[in-house]
């Protein structure tokens, strides 16, 4: 079975913050915040860390990825002092445009759904670092991030979606790459999905969420019996199957209320709730919000953009 299915649900579109050239001694701390976020050197090096991190030194075309957007710590040289964002922006005096000899930073975030992809993003490490030079780096994300700096500095008509799917895709070839090459070693929900039973039960939960799944049900799916499922299905995946698949129904309705045009009742059904009313005490217990009011504020704005850099 084809263990990604998952990603066929997700949307990342997501939106660039900055684009930043910093010449000279310079060097930022930046905090945590909710989110994913990305820096893309598009030319130069600096040195990247996260609190109480080691210390990695990015190239050009580098790509560092914070899955859960961790305080970390940008600057140019090993004993660079580094200013908190807002007195960094204040005392921007090493700023540049189109330097030649600056360092020069696409910065981002991605657009996901978090409760959605919670599963995924607490496996992921607290920085992804994916190297140019690394030969084993696939084509297509060195490919895509040319794309995207392409479109970052050119600024053409249209720039505006094509890097929203440009990031989307990115996104996808990111997780792909770890799931393919790094996560059988983690030890986490990735290698679960390489668990052919496990991986078959998450498939009838991700491509039919409103069937009436049961413990029994999934157990059957995976050709488990009720307990060895149940256990196994929480070491692995990290939760029960049922706060996962309440989980998963509540990302699907998020996406549904953004995108389409549905009546709130009409999407609680769809995801497999039995009335409207309980689908809205599920989705204020866990998003803290409404569904009517999740949808007003996803028309307002998806995404809450950081201040550049």
């Amino acid at each position: 079975m084809n263990s990604d299915h998952w990603l066929n649900y997700l949307t990342a579109e997501g939106i660039i913050i900055s684009q930043s050239f910093l010449k000279g001694d310079w060097g930022v701390e930046m905090e945590s915040a909710q989110g994913t976020y990305f820096h893309f050197v598009a030319q130069g090096s600096a040195l990247f860390a996260t609190e109480g991190g080691k210390e990695i030194c990015l190239g050009a075309g580098d790509l560092i990825v914070l899955p859960r957007g961790d305080a970390h710590v940008l600057k140019r040289f090993k004993d660079s002092k580094t200013l908190s964002l807002g007195r960094f922006i204040s005392h921007s005096k090493g700023l540049h445009r189109r330097d030649p000899d600056a360092t020069s930073f696409i910065c981002g975030s991605f657009g996901i759904d978090r409760d959605m992809v919670m599963p995924a993003i607490k496996s992921l490490p607290n920085s992804l670092h994916l190297r140019s030079e690394s030969r084993d780096l696939p084509s297509a994300i060195t490919d895509t991030l040319k794309q995207l700096r392409a479109e970052v500095e050119q600024s053409r008509l249209g720039s505006q979606v094509v890097i929203r799917h440009l990031l989307s895709t990115l996104f996808v070839y990111v997780l792909r790459e770890w799931s393919e090459n790094s996560a059988k070693e983690a030890g986490n929900w990735f290698s679960a999905m390489q668990n052919p039973l496990i991986a078959k039960a998450l498939a009838c939960i991700h491509e039919k969420p409103h069937h009436t799944w049961t413990l029994e049900r999934l157990a059957q799916e995976a050709s488990m019996s009720r307990s060895a499922f149940a256990k196994q299905f929480r070491d692995t995946v990290g939760e029960t199957p049922h706060s996962y698949l309440t989980r998963w129904r509540l990302g699907i309705a998020a996406q549904l209320l953004g995108q389409t045009t549905l009546s709130i009742g009409e999407i609680a059904y769809k995801v497999g709730f039995q009335s409207e009313y309980s689908f809205n005490r599920a989705f204020k217990t866990a998003r803290g919000i409404t569904p009517a009011k999740a949808r007003e504020q996803q028309r307002v704005d998806a995404v809450g953009p950081l201040i550049p850099v």
